[in-house]
Order: structure tokens, then C-alpha cells, then sequence
């Protein structure tokens, strides 16, 4: 290997290292971070066998951009690992409180505290009504039968917890809800809590420092740029913000676009890879470019976002 080469092996290799000091925490990427690895690895041996020293600008592209997408990969699973854990334990600290009175509600307004990535948390009893409520800015509707909301359906009927899809709520934006259930110190189901997350804040906080753009106006966009899907095609994050909510396969804004659309399938099934695919600049601006594109995966309790990470080809 040359130099050069090995050089931004060493270089990208730490971050990866760096990324898995918490194993316990981190299951859920390895094997996606694996797969990046190596497509990192094959994108440097790609670009070719002789690059001299100093003249490394394509495999220092390929490898900067799967460097990118692993930091925010990294920084994407490490959030939701955190909150997963403050839910977790603020479901441990209700089987002693129970699920309503002020010592519950007291946990709730903890759980708020602890993580600014959630916007809302309830207690729920066994029929799926709920118990106490905590919120940032609304009000609580205690007493309110969500028993037919995906996750808590989940709860009720596995006794397990849960990451929901992405749904609008009544307040009018976009969340996705951590469920956990509760069990009294001697193991009877007492019911749940539900937090739920505004995804666009998150990962606002994560890719806003990475491709260094203005989150109020998406300015000063670097030459990366970054969106995340749901295995149902629906666009969760994008730094085009008209397009946060629509879904590849059914929005009529995608379907003159069938490379996008293929890739789209190739994203499913895969939970990393590379590509190309066509695509109008924004949904105001209709000139149509061409990006290349590399996603992994990050997610909880076996809901996976897909991470993807484009440039525009020169």
C-alpha cells in the first residue's frame, strides 16, 4: 500500500475504533459500520493502485465522504442509545412511583430534563389510557384512550417496549415515540410510559455541524448533503425541508425519476450500499443533477432509519 494510502487508512480506521468505546451501547450499528468499512476500503483500493503522494483528491473524496456519513452515523445511534436509556430508566424508576401522583410526574418531568430530544412523555394503564402527562410547550390530554396508537398497542400486547414510525401529531409536527412497559416490584404489567421525539431537531443537532449549512435557511451547504428514509419510503429528514414528509414511492414529486425510485429499492433492502441516482436541486429549483450516495443504518428495537449521505457528481 502506498503512503498516501495508508494514511487515510489510518485516519478513517480511528474513527472507526473510536465510534465502537461503547460496545454495549453501539450493537445496533456494528454491523452496519462494518459494511461502510469496507466499502470505505474498496473505495480507496478503487480509485487506484498507483496514487503517488500528494495527488490523492479521488480516493480523499470517496473516503471523506464514508467518513462523514460513519460521524454521523455514530452521532445519530449514540443519541438514540441515550434516549433509549433515559426511557428505560425512567420506566424503572415508575415501577416504584407508579404511574400517576406527583412522584410520577415528577419522573416525567426528569425524563424531559435530562434529554432535549424529547418533547412529550406519558404514563398509560393497562387499557391504554392515558395516566399522567409531561410536555414542552403543549398540554397534556390525561385521560385520552391512545390504546389504538401503533407503539402502544405494541406495549399492551407484547409487554415490550418499542420505536414507532414516524407520525404527526396533534400539536401539527412530525414525531416518533419510545414505549417502555412498566411492571410493579412484583412483576405485575402496570402499564407504560411513551416519550416521544421530534426526529427533524435531532438530527437538525447532528448533520447541521457535519455539512456545516444554516438549520433556519439550509445556506452554506458543504458539498455533502444528507437525508434519512424509513424502510416505507418515507422521507423523515432532508436539507431540502419540503421534502420531509413525503414518501419515494408514492409522491408524485419522485416519479420521473426512476433512478431515484431504483435506488430507493436498493436502500431497503440493503442496509448499506452505494449508488447513483438523478434528481431535480430542490423542489424549487428544477435543474436536474446527478449524485452519488452511500447510506447506512441507524435505529432501536428493531426499527432501522436509513442514512444516506450524497454529493453531486462533477
Amino acid at each position: 500500500m502506498e503512503d498516501g494510502k495508508r494514511s487515510i487508512s489510518i485516519k478513517y480506521g480511528v474513527m472507526i475504533m473510536n465510534t465502537q468505546k461503547n460496545p454495549e451501547k453501539n450493537v445496533f450499528g456494528f454491523a452496519s459500520m462494518a459494511i461502510v468499512a469496507a466499502l470505505l476500503f474498496c473505495a480507496i483500493a478503487a480509485s487506484g493502485q498507483d496514487i503517488p503522494n500528494g495527488n490523492l483528491s479521488a480516493a480523499e473524496s470517496e473516503a471523506d465522504m464514508l467518513f462523514t456519513l460513519l460521524q454521523i452515523q455514530a452521532n445519530v445511534q449514540g443519541n438514540l442509545n441515550d434516549l433509549d436509556s433515559d426511557v428505560a430508566n425512567a420506566a424503572s424508576n415508575l415501577s416504584t412511583t407508579g404511574l400517576e401522583g406527583t412522584a410520577a410526574r415528577g419522573v416525567l418531568r426528569k425524563l424531559l430534563e435530562t434529554n432535549s430530544n424529547l418533547t412529550e412523555a406519558v404514563t398509560f394503564s393497562k387499557d391504554g389510557k392515558i395516566i399522567a402527562a409531561e410536555c414542552k410547550g403543549c398540554q397534556g390530554d390525561e385521560g385520552a384512550d391512545i390504546s389504538s396508537q401503533e407503539h402502544i398497542a405494541h406495549v399492551l400486547k407484547t409487554k415490550t417496549p418499542t420505536f414507532s414510525k414516524q407520525f404527526l401529531l396533534v400539536e401539527g409536527y412530525n414525531g416518533t415515540a419510545l414505549a417502555y412497559p412498566v411492571f410493579s416490584p412484583q412483576g405485575e404489567f402496570l402499564g407504560g410510559i411513551s416519550a416521544i421525539i421530534e426526529p427533524d431537531k435531532l438530527l437538525n443537532a447532528v448533520v447541521a455541524p457535519q455539512l456545516h449549512f444554516d438549520i433556519s435557511n439550509r445556506s452554506n451547504i458543504t458539498d455533502y448533503s444528507f437525508w434519512l428514509m424509513h424502510l416505507d419510503g418515507l422521507i423523515a429528514y432532508d436539507r431540502d425541508a419540503s421534502q420531509i414528509g413525503k414518501n419515494l414511492f408514492t409522491d408524485p414529486l419522485y416519479k420521473p425519476y426512476p433512478s431515484l425510485l431504483a435506488l430507493g429499492e436498493k436502500i431497503i433492502k440493503a442496509r448499506s450500499g452505494h449508488g447513483y441516482y438523478s434528481f431535480q436541486v430542490t423542489e424549487g429549483n428544477k435543474m436536474v443533477i446527478t449524485k452519488e450516495s452511500y447510506w447506512t443504518t441507524a435505529g432501536l428495537h428493531g426499527r432501522e432509519w436509513r442514512l444516506v449521505v450524497t454529493k453531486i457528481m462533477q
